[in-house]
């Protein structure tokens, strides 16, 4: 019997390095089967057509996953250094970004457009079957008309309360499918280099940004902002879990919660995260960050939420061109060890300020105070005051990358 078992779990084994090797796609091994993703489809790029190339930013629609019986389209910006009227000799030169929106987003012109003017080829895709209006009331503005093809709206209703019906009819089943399929898209434009390419969301879009992450395994690096795992245990969707009854919630926490999925990414990941995020609380972010194999932190201090606020941060950038084009804006480390009330650290290299944070709060994560206590060394001995609840060492290095420990306490 024993024998048995393990030539099953080697044949498994096996059959993922197989999956990866051909599509670069695998799933984590507990949804294996469970959900009906096409994973060779996905890993090809989906029939497309331009619908706007007069612009800086190019705008087009893609083939999305099947819904209420029909093909649907995506729609999506795209802008590069070529659409901004730089010389592309077609070669493969710029590295590729997946952009992912939040909550009530749709694609973002100005996303795109932003990182086309680093140096990126870029998509922002519409994960509501939307398309977005050419008049918004400002840059970040979320005004769309629905696809005539468009898939499920992005509402709690497709998020929360399909989990018995098919899963085309499920928002994350389409959502993962078609930021995938944007991902294999981008990857055949001939101007792309395929092998460097990363993806980064903003809430929903960084609570999928870990499930895209523990499913395809072509990215060379993942940023996810706010969004994280562990929503049954708190977040802004009590009420959500609570009407589901704990039998449901526990088939939606192995089906769509990112807790399920970050253990099987592989990417080097950057998690970042305000210490008073209304939506997504610090504790079950810590949690979700210590699943992922390669990861690192920015909890920065009192961080707005929004898509604006989510899009700005320059770690974003510094990491993922750090993974991708080997620069060295973002290689600070930290030691950290704690025995009782002493902790000892070293970030490497110094950096220009460092700060012990801590709350002493058992409110709710949006709720709570948080103080910042200067150090004077890059590396020391910090003594943790007895009633801090949660801590971490935080600090900014010499590219004003703001930068965190693992923070401490939640166990």
């Amino acid at each position: 019997m024993k024998n048995t078992l393990l030539t099953g779990l080697t044949l498994f084994f096996l059959r993922g390095l197989v999956i990866i090797a051909q599509t670069g796609i695998m799933p984590p091994p507990a949804l294996e089967g469970r959900i009906p993703w096409g994973l060779e489809t996905l890993s090809v790029a989906p029939d497309f057509k331009w619908v706007n190339q007069t612009d800086s930013v190019w705008s087009l629609t893609y083939t999305g996953e099947a819904y209420e019986g029909k093909v649907t389209e995506v729609f999506a910006y795209y802008a590069s250094p070529a659409t901004l009227g730089e010389k592309n000799p077609g070669t493969g030169e710029y590295p590729g970004i997946v952009l992912v929106h939040g909550g009530g987003g749709t694609a973002f012109r100005i996303w795109a457009l932003e990182w086309a003017e680093r140096g990126y080829a870029a998509i922002a895709m519409d994960l509501s079957g939307n398309i977005p209006s050419n008049q918004q009331d400002n840059p970040w503005g979320s005004k769309g008309t629905r696809l005539e093809a468009g898939g499920p709206k992005q509402d709690d209703g497709h998020k929360f309360f399909r989990l018995d019906e098919d899963f085309n009819a499920q928002w994350q089943f389409h959502s993962v499918s078609n930021i995938i399929r944007a991902h294999s898209l981008i990857r055949s434009f001939p101007e792309v280099n395929p092998h460097k390419t990363a993806i980064t969301g903003i809430s929903w879009g960084g609570y999928l940004t870990n499930l895209v992450a523990g499913v395809d395994h072509r990215f060379s690096a993942a940023v996810p902002v706010y969004g994280a795992g562990y929503l049954h245990e708190g977040s802004a969707w009590d009420n959500q879990f609570d009407s589901l009854g704990a039998d449901a919630t526990q088939r939606w926490v192995e089906l769509w919660d990112p807790s399920s999925y970050v253990a099987n990414a592989t990417v080097p990941m950057l998690f970042v995260n305000g210490t008073n995020d209304f939506a997504y609380f610090v504790e079950n972010w810590q949690k979700t960050a210590n699943l992922a194999r390669n990861a690192q932190y920015s909890m920065i201090p009192e961080l707005k939420h929004s898509h604006l606020h989510g899009a700005e941060p320059g770690e974003i950038y510094r990491f993922i061109s750090t993974q991708l084009e080997n620069k060295t804006e973002f290689i600070n480390s930290i030691k950290l060890k704690q025995k009782g009330s002493q902790a000892r650290y070293s970030t490497t290299p110094a950096p220009k300020e460092v700060y012990l944070a801590y709350t002493t709060e058992d409110k709710k994560s949006p709720e709570r105070e948080w103080k910042l206590v200067p150090l004077d060394t890059a590396k020391g001995t910090v003594t943790i005051p007895s009633d801090a609840r949660l801590w971490y060492i935080y600090w900014v290095d010499e590219s004003g990358n703001r930068r965190s420990s693992e923070v401490k306490g939640w166990e």
